[in-house]
């Protein structure tokens, strides 16, 4: 038990665990810190801040800059993808022949290149990240930003396919394996459920009910849905609607507060 490493490589800060794509990392990485696993985190900086909560799991915890699209934009892979590449993340895990733990296809650079072996490398498959792309078009506002997705999602397809059987690779949902196997052509590929920690759920003693809608505002898919929830649900209804999650915009705060039985909480972005 004393030699087992783990290098895990983090598409974000996994700290604090303040929207959904963080429960798993975080959580997995401080059950495997407790069962004896010596965790060596690589984190890319997203605009959160460098966490020093991570280091009572991590044996070592090192933070790298993600690119720019306009240093990515010309190489013909996803910007996701070459935006977390790093010289000096493939130094560090060249150092060692630890196993390597890539959260999403986001984390797959050095795989894609070559220059981390195949026995080395699993991968945790958070999203069929193309169609996750597409969707975010579907629903962006922005003309811009619609033209980035797209593009984007035509990229992840041909990366993602790219990668098939190149290591092993596991699923959040049996939908996304079927795509994985079926469509991608992965046959080193597997199902694993989600991790979360067993919680015990808080309650008030204060008695009322209300629904609830908790999200990141700030993923235009997400502020889709709670104005779709005001607009054909809750505006047929009385019953308190709670909307609450980070960075919102204007047009969701006005839709919300313009609503009798509505409550919009927002958390900053940390």
């Amino acid at each position: 038990m004393e030699n087992r490493h783990l290098h895990i490589i983090c598409f974000d800060v996994p700290w604090p665990v303040d929207y959904g794509g963080l429960f798993e990392p975080f959580f997995k990485i401080k059950a495997l810190s407790e069962a004896g696993i010596k965790i060596h985190l690589h984190c890319f900086e997203n605009g959160r801040s460098q966490a020093a909560e991570l280091n009572k799991w991590c044996v070592s915890v090192d933070y790298y800059p993600r690119k720019s699209l306009w240093k990515s934009v010309t190489t013909g892979l996803p910007h996701s993808v070459i935006s977390r590449s790093s010289d000096r993340l493939l130094q560090n895990l060249l150092k060692d022949n630890h196993p390597v733990m890539m959260e999403g296809i986001h984390c797959t650079y050095y795989l894609h290149t070559g220059d981390l072996p195949s026995s080395r490398c699993f991968v945790r498959l958070h999203n069929v990240e193309h169609l996750y792309y597409r969707q975010l078009a579907e629903t962006e506002v922005s003309p811009t930003r619609q033209v980035y997705y797209r593009r984007e999602s035509k990229l992840l397809k041909h990366y993602e396919r790219s990668l098939a059987n190149r290591a092993t690779f596991w699923t959040l949902t049996k939908p996304d394996l079927e795509v994985f196997q079926h469509e991608l052509g992965y046959n080193a590929v597997d199902y694993l459920p989600i991790y979360l920690p067993e919680l015990e759920p808080f309650f008030s003693p204060q008695k009322g009910s209300y629904c609830l809608y908790h999200g990141n505002l700030s993923i235009p898919e997400n502020e889709y849905a709670a104005i779709w929830l005001l607009d054909n649900i809750f505006n047929k209804l009385e019953i308190p609607f709670v909307i609450a999650g980070k960075n919102p915009s204007g047009n969701l705060e006005y839709q919300a507060h313009k609503r009798m039985h509505t409550c919009l909480v927002a958390n900053p972005e940390e």
